[in-house]
C-alpha cells in the first residue's frame, strides 16, 4: 500500500536555545515577510530570559509588582499584538512561534487555533499527561492549572506567535501575575515536570512537539535550522534564570 502524500511541502524548523524576546520578534517579522515570496511556513522553538509580555486581553492590572520593582530587577514588560493575556517568559518554558500561511493551508483562524491545541494535547499525552481546555480560557490546562498559554496574531492571512509551554521552569516567579481564572479564582500555572514528578527533557519535548505539529497541520516533513543571522547566540542572564 502506498503512503499518502501530503499536499503541503516541508516546514522550516528553527531550534534556537535561549533568545532575547526582541530578537525573536525581529526574526518573526522577517519570516512573515519571507512567506510573502512563497513557502509553507516556519516553526521557531526557543526559550526567553525573564520577560513579561501583555497581549490584547491583558492588562497592567494583571502584573502585581509596581514599575520600580520590575525596573530594579531588570524585568522588562512588553505589549504585543497577539491574542491572550499576560505571559511570564522564563527559562525552562518552551516558546513556540508558528508562522504559517493560513490561505495556502486551507485554514481559517479558528482552524489554526484548533490545530495548535491538538498539537499540545498530543504532546502532553505522549508524556502521560492529560491536557484539557476550557471555553474562554486560551491555552491548555492540567487539572485546573494552565500549562500552556496560547495567543496568535494574523496579518494578510499569515498567522504568527503561537504558544508557550511550561516544561520545567521554576514556578515561583509566576506569582508576579494575577489574572482571573476559572470560576473567578486566580489563574494558576503548572508545568509538565511538576505534574509528572520526574524530568521532561527539553530536547525530547521539542522533538515530540515538531512531530505533533506536522501531524496536526499535515506537513510533509521539515528542514531543521540551528540558528539564524538575526538572532544573538546568547541571551543575557537574569535573576529568575
Amino acid at each position: 500500500m502506498m503512503t499518502p502524500v501530503s499536499p503541503f511541502g516541508p516546514l522550516d524548523v528553527y531550534l534556537l536555545g535561549e533568545v532575547p524576546f526582541v530578537d525573536l520578534q525581529r526574526l518573526q517579522r522577517r519570516l512573515r515577510y519571507d512567506l510573502g515570496e512563497g513557502g509553507w511556513g516556519s516553526l521557531v522553538l526557543c526559550e526567553h530570559p525573564a520577560t513579561i509580555t501583555v497581549g490584547r486581553s491583558g492588562s497592567r492590572a494583571h502584573i502585581v509588582p509596581d514599575d520600580e520593582w520590575l525596573h530594579r530587577r531588570g524585568l522588562e514588560t512588553i505589549w504585543v499584538n497577539r491574542g491572550g493575556g499576560c505571559v511570564l517568559h522564563v527559562p525552562g518554558q518552551l516558546a513556540t512561534y508558528a508562522i504559517v500561511p493560513l490561505d495556502r493551508l486551507g485554514l481559517d483562524v479558528q482552524g489554526h487555533i484548533d490545530r495548535l491545541t491538538r498539537t499540545l494535547l498530543g504532546l502532553l499525552a505522549e508524556f502521560d499527561l492529560k491536557g484539557t481546555t476550557f471555553p474562554g480560557m486560551p491555552g491548555v490546562f492540567l487539572g485546573r492549572s494552565r500549562v500552556a498559554s496560547l495567543g496568535i496574531a494574523v496579518h494578510r492571512w499569515v498567522a504568527f506567535f503561537g504558544f508557550t509551554l511550561n516544561v520545567g521552569p521554576y514556578l515561583g516567579p509566576f506569582s508576579l501575575l494575577s489574572e482571573p481564572g476559572l470560576d473567578r479564582h486566580p489563574l494558576y500555572q503548572t508545568s509538565m515536570e511538576s505534574r509528572r514528578q520526574r524530568p521532561a527533557p527539553m530536547a525530547k519535548v521539542r522533538e515530540a512537539l515538531v512531530r505533533h505539529f506536522e501531524a496536526s497541520f499535515g506537513y510533509d516533513g521539515h528542514h531543521l535550522h540551528m540558528g539564524h543571522p538575526l538572532v544573538r547566540r546568547k541571551a543575557p542572564a537574569h535573576v529568575f534564570a
